[in-house]
């Protein structure tokens, strides 16, 4: 996605909104997909939910301007408001300023836990590689499986405008908010902001997420040989991460659960090292069953097996 700085959206939003009702004052209503009513009732029609268990970008509409202005907060115009290109079950609404609201529908809670894990740990990442401050808090949101809040680690690092985001697991549906920089004069923390914005969304979605629409889908991975490999390493198919073993009796297979990216190829990884190079040794790797990638037994003491998967719309 396409990030703008914060000085500039400042600038721009400060500019737009003068021009309408003067830059700096809180609130304010809209009718487009994110807008609303400055009252607490949903819109005619009440609040959008699921069609046909997609997520659709009306869901935008959870959360208008008079939410955020109840915790005196002004959200500027939309930017952009999309369905996920990759193919996900997932929708993101940008506003000026960096202000945010993303939606991801996995089939499952196990998958939904999955992509929330691996969310965590890439910031949790970013904060030691870029050397940042952290206010981590973790259960911040009542009704929620899940949630955590902290700096924005995409967001400034040092200044006046620092961003705040939430990420939230309820069951199989993930919310994640962005908060900017730019405080109205009676706002509150960021962490009772966001906290208080999702707690209003998931009332306005009471059902979603609670039910598994679908099945998690399972890699393996298996080695084929004799004796012990000196080393097996194979790609997390979440998290992307490398995990290695050691030592390992063969022939070896681990059986491994993946979240929903949609269309987004999945690059599936498997190597294994024998104790010697006169050692036959294979590897493969499935996906609920189905091939992806194969190497048969074969002498050199190497087995490579090197993959992408691209899920097949629900």
């Amino acid at each position: 996605m396409r990030r703008w700085s914060v000085s500039s959206m400042f600038l721009l939003g400060c500019a737009l909104v003068t021009a309408l009702a003067g830059c700096g004052s809180a609130g304010g209503g809209g009718s487009r997909a994110g807008g609303g009513a400055a009252s607490d009732g949903p819109p005619p029609g009440g609040w959008p939910q699921p069609e046909n268990g997609r997520l659709t970008e009306g869901m935008c509409g959870l959360l208008t301007n008079a939410d955020y202005a109840r915790f005196g907060h002004q959200r500027l115009p939309s930017v952009s408001v999309k369905r996920s290109e990759s193919g996900a079950n997932a929708v993101d609404c940008l506003y000026m300023t960096e202000d945010e609201l993303a939606l991801n529908l996995q089939p499952t809670s196990e998958a939904a836990k999955l992509v929330f894990a691996a969310e965590l740990e890439t910031h949790k990442k970013r904060l030691v590689s870029e050397k940042r401050e952290s206010i981590l808090a973790t259960d911040v949101v009542q009704g929620a499986d899940e949630s955590w809040f902290d700096y924005w680690t995409l967001g400034t690092s040092a200044g006046q405008f620092k961003e705040h985001e939430l990420q939230v697991r309820r069951g199989a549906l993930i919310v994640s908010l962005t908060l900017s920089g730019i405080k109205g004069k009676n706002e509150k923390d960021p962490r009772g902001v966001l906290a208080g914005l999702a707690g209003l969304l998931l009332k306005r979605i009471p059902d979603v997420g609670k039910t598994d629409t679908g099945v998690t889908h399972k890699v393996r991975y298996k080695v084929s040989g004799t004796g012990r490999a000196k080393t097996i390493r194979y790609s997390d198919p979440t998290g992307g991460k490398l995990v290695e073993r050691k030592n390992v009796p063969l022939p070896w297979s681990v059986e491994l659960p993946m979240a929903s990216l949609g269309r987004q190829q999945v690059p599936l990884t498997l190597n294994a090292l024998a104790n010697g190079l006169m050692v036959a040794i294979g590897c493969s790797v499935s996906v609920d069953g189905k091939p992806v990638t194969e190497q048969p037994p074969r002498i050199g003491g190497l087995a490579l097996c090197q993959g992408n998967y691209t899920e097949t719309r629900q």
